[in-house]
């Protein structure tokens, strides 16, 4: 007699909890929340941030993209969306989503150096490259003498010695109350940089100087003083190996030298290219 008890007990608290359920959640849901934009997380936060500014890159219309924004609640609005227009920029973001972000934060009252490059884009930072880019010859003075780089074939192997300590940049004479190279050395490098420095006339670092490097593949626009852990004078862009480079500073001319990334040995006999550390000061 229990065994068929215990089964109609079973059956019916099954068919209770089934009814029950099926009132709470079909009958007589529960009223939706009042959520809003201002409880999303700090990361769906900053996704809203981003579709706000792509909407205004469609609709422009400022009132609407502020009042987007405001939805969200955050005290630091206009800082918020500044690094996210920086994070994008040094993230490789599309051109147009960063300085729609750029454009927002400059509107909501926000400013950086990295806002003023961003804006001051119109096009790519990355220019195709041009045969006629990067002249053969400068007429410059003749550099200091440097070691004459023995004939190598195509592929061209690496060098069996060391650098000369003493090669330097070309320089070009500098304009009239222009820039001037105060200093150029070499880094053996498996992967070449060039690091430039910017200071004042009085010798302090110098943030938001905007630099031109044109190399092999095109123009790059650079900022100083945007790398996190560097001083406020310093800007770096990557090289690619046998490239030619020419820095401007300030503006795409006149160039203030001229730089290549040559086969290296370094030290401890690794094979590499030579990156550069060029030291500049404005007029």
């Amino acid at each position: 007699m229990r065994g068929p008890r215990i089964l109609t007990f079973t059956l019916g608290l099954l068919i209770g909890l089934g009814g029950g359920l099926l009132l709470a959640w079909e009958v007589f849901p529960p009223p939706p929340g009042n959520a809003t934009p201002a409880d999303l997380a700090p990361a769906y936060q900053d996704l809203w941030i981003v579709l706000a500014a792509q909407a205004d890159l469609v609709e422009g219309d400022a009132a609407a993209s502020r009042r987007r924004l405001e939805a969200l609640g955050l005290p630091d609005l206009p800082d918020r969306v500044r690094a996210l227009a920086e994070r994008g920029l040094f993230e490789n973001w599309p051109l147009s989503t960063v300085q729609a972000l750029a454009r927002l934060a400059q509107a909501l009252g926000a400013r950086s150096p990295a806002l003023v490059v961003i804006l001051a884009t119109p096009v790519p930072t990355r220019i195709p490259p041009s045969p006629t880019l990067i002249p053969t010859a400068t007429p410059s003075p003749t550099p200091s003498p440097s070691p004459s780089p023995s004939p190598m074939p195509s592929p061209t192997p690496l060098p069996t010695s060391l650098p000369t300590p003493t090669q330097e940049a070309t320089a070009t004479p500098p304009a009239p109350n222009g820039p001037t190279l105060l200093e150029s050395q070499t880094r053996c490098e498996t992967s070449p940089l060039l690091r430039i420095y910017v200071f004042d006339a009085e010798g302090r670092p110098r943030a938001g100087v905007r630099l031109w490097v044109s190399g092999p593949q095109g123009t790059e626009t650079l900022l100083t003083g945007l790398k996190p852990g560097m001083e406020e004078g310093y800007a770096d862009v990557q090289m690619a190996p046998q490239g030619t480079y020419r820095l401007g500073v300030e503006r795409p001319e006149p160039t203030v030298a001229e730089l290549a990334a040559r086969p290296c040995v370094d030290a401890a006999g690794q094979a590499g290219w030579t990156g550069w550390e060029v030291r500049v000061r404005l007029p």
